[in-house]
């Protein structure tokens, strides 16, 4: 899976599986929307646009069917997931 984290704006974090082309985008909310049978370079445009909202508002968020989001616990360990419940 490729990840791309953002530091400023909206989306925090753009997730793209590219064996079934799935882009989840996660806002600043914690809010995760997924889309289905997305092209690579499009994650790829998102990942390298000044204003990743905008590319997503653009071309992704009524372009392609939303789905639902890949299981983000899955890649993590154990001890990740309690610092997510209990903090450090």
């Amino acid at each position: 899976m490729n990840q791309k984290k953002f530091l400023s704006g909206s989306i925090r974090q753009a997730d793209y599986d590219p064996v079934s082309q799935q882009l989840d985008v996660v806002f600043e909310n914690k809010t995760v929307l997924a889309y289905k049978n997305v092209p690579e370079w499009i994650f790829q445009k998102l990942s390298t646009d000044p204003s990743p909202r905008s590319f997503w508002e653009d071309n992704i968020s009524e372009e392609y069917s939303k789905c639902t989001p890949l299981d983000r616990n899955k890649s993590k360990g154990s001890s990740q997931q309690l610092r997510e419940l209990f903090g450090d």
